[in-house]
């Protein structure tokens, strides 16, 4: 990999583009670092092609978080939103549920509700709507108006089902550090704090529920597929939906994303990023389903956690946003 020094840094401006010569960058990263990825001056931004992003790497339970050299990744942007995903974000994609809920009992949903002959051939239809919408709900209500299923799809009906019949207990742990997390961004940083999701919005309050953070998110603060349809995430207008809702702006906005779509979707508005990625070697959960798996060194990329929970000591610019 290039030396810092190697690196070329771009000052971007609404009207022009320039580069500057590796010798200054050198000299000007101890000062630009704190500012990486953020937005100045109401069109000023600077970068430093990824050179920041490697300039320290600093262990977390589990993984690792990368840092500036200021002494935290996004250190120096006001941030007053955060968003969190919620599957494989905020519980480890290891524990096995998302494999749980996607294919065992998304299985049976549709053979029992559906009408399926087969969990086989349910999957395969599954996996093909999946891998084009990204959304079980928006992939059944796509396949409904193409005529592909033998019953037709009733959007209320998945939530509840995932609700009821997902195993939460067995999978899902409670994590008293990601609850004091939570508990902290609202009553002592501030922040307002926002969970989105592209699974349907009565599983999505269950899964809040079980990981003992329902009470951190308002009700209109929960955004679940069928409040943005017919948009969902990686598309921008799902996310521009919710921004808009909320009353946020992409500059003071962090975004918490196991999925490398959805993470270049949010760069692409302006909004900063969280990378959750175990780093156990294979994907797993959704990542490994959707063959969507973490980048940690991709460009679109802020920060890179082991667990969202790692929070408080990996990024602690955001008790100082």
């Amino acid at each position: 990999m290039p030396s810092l020094s190697d690196r070329r840094c771009t000052l971007h401006t609404r009207s022009r583009r320039t580069s500057l010569r590796p010798a200054l960058c050198s000299v000007a990263i101890s000062t630009l670092c704190a500012v990486v990825w953020s937005r100045v001056g109401g069109g000023l931004s600077v970068s430093f092609a990824g050179a920041a992003r490697h300039a320290s790497r600093r262990p977390v339970a589990g993984g690792f978080a990368t840092a500036s050299s200021s002494g935290g990744a996004l250190e120096g942007i006001e941030v007053d939103t955060i968003i969190f995903d919620i599957d494989d974000t905020l519980y480890p994609a290891s524990c096995g549920f998302s494999n749980h809920r996607m294919s065992d009992v998304t299985k049976r949903f549709m053979v029992e509700r559906l009408g399926f002959q087969s969990e086989a051939e349910a999957m395969a239809l599954w996996s093909e709507y999946i891998q084009r919408y990204h959304s079980s709900l928006k992939g059944f209500k796509v396949a409904t108006e193409e005529g592909r299923l033998p019953i037709p799809f009733r959007q209320e009906e998945l939530g509840t089902y995932w609700a009821d019949n997902c195993d939460f207990g067995k999978y899902i742990k409670k994590d008293t550090e990601l609850v004091d997390m939570m508990r902290s961004l609202q009553q002592e940083a501030k922040m307002k704090l926002v969970a989105f999701t592209n699974a349907p919005r009565a599983y999505a309050i269950r899964s809040l529920e079980y990981l003992g953070i329902r009470e951190y998110f308002a009700d209109d603060h929960v955004f679940a597929v069928e409040d943005v349809l017919p948009a969902c995430k990686p598309e921008r207008a799902a996310f521009e939906q919710v921004m808009r809702a909320v009353g946020a702006v992409p500059e003071r906005t962090v975004m918490f994303e196991d999925s490398m779509k959805n993470i270049r979707a949010c760069r692409e508005l302006g909004i900063h990023t969280v990378l959750i990625h175990e780093d156990k070697g294979d994907a797993t959960g959704e990542a490994k389903l959707l063959g969507d798996a973490a980048l940690p060194n991709d460009p679109s990329v802020d920060a890179t956690l082991a667990r969202a929970a790692d929070s408080r000591t990996a990024l602690p610019g955001l008790w100082r946003g």
